[in-house]
Order: C-alpha cells, then structure tokens, then sequence
C-alpha cells in the first residue's frame, strides 16, 4: 500500500489519539477522588471480605477511621521491612559479609516482619469489634469456605499456612 504522506500523518494522529483519549479518562477516574472531581475513590481500601457483609453507614465510617488511622504506621512498618530485607541482600552480595553481621540483619528483618504482622493483627481485630454478632457469624462462615481472607487488611489474598 502506497500512502501520501499527508494521509498516513492523518491516520496516525487519530490512531494515538484514539487509544490516548480513552486511556486518559481511565487514569482520571482513579485519580478524581484525590482531588474532588468525579467519582469518590477512598485513599484506603475496604478489605473485600467487609463487603459481603452489608455494613451499616456507621460501621463502614468506624472500618474507614480505623484502616486510615493506622495507614501511616502501616506504611513505615512495611517500610522497616523492606529495608530491613533489602539490608540483608545486599550484605550478602558484599565482601563485607560475616555472619553475625547477617545473624543481626535477619533479626531486624524478623522483627520488622513480625511488627508488621502483629500491627495488621490488631487492625483486623478493631474492624472485628464493629461487626455485629449476625456479621460475626456470616464471616465465620465465610472464612470456612475461604471466600474471606483475614490476613491481610487491603484484600490481598495470601495462601494459607503450609501450601
């Protein structure tokens, strides 16, 4: 196929254009509840499982406060372990590695795990305290049938322990 120059410039403008517009209005929409414009999106998720269970108003601004109350030491707990982590790769990477160098790094990466752990722990058990003994029972059952995971307060889905 032969095309002018002008025709194929045509073409390709509204081809980047086409894919860009649509593409853009995406990335807006998830952005728009930061600044006010266009759909709400909460800076902090519900964990799925809360929306099996037909939370009231009230007990979905308590699940709210509590996760964007404890968001801030979240994020410098997962910080601690990530660095902590990273510490102990690099060291073995170094020619400055001893081993109880490494012993101490993989103490601090245990223990900064183990903060993190415990901090998600007590979170889910704030959010717990709001359920009603009906929602109590219902995540129960949900649990037993593995359609709600309890380790991890943004939804993620974790295996279980030994698989």
């Amino acid at each position: 196929m032969n095309f002018p120059k002008l025709s194929l410039k045509r073409f390709l403008v509204a081809a980047t254009i086409s894919l860009v517009v649509p593409l853009a209005a995406l990335g807006v929409g998830h952005r728009a509840g930061s600044c006010g414009v266009g759909p709400a999106i909460e800076r902090v998720k519900m964990p799925q499982y809360l929306r099996q269970l037909n939370l009231s108003e009230a007990q979905h601004d308590w699940v709210f406060e509590i996760m964007d109350g404890q968001a801030p030491a979240m994020r410098e707990k997962v910080k601690a372990a990530r660095h902590a982590e990273e510490s102990l790769r690099k060291l073995i990477l170094s020619t400055e590695y001893t081993e109880p160098k490494a012993r101490e790094l993989s103490d601090s990466a245990a223990r900064a795990t183990a903060d993190l752990s415990l901090a998600r722990a007590m979170a889910e058990r704030q959010v717990y305290a709001v359920l009603t003994a009906e929602q109590r029972s219902q995540l129960a059952k949900l649990k037993a049938t593995g359609k709600a995971p309890m380790d991890g307060l943004n939804g993620e889905h974790r295996p279980p322990p030994g698989r």
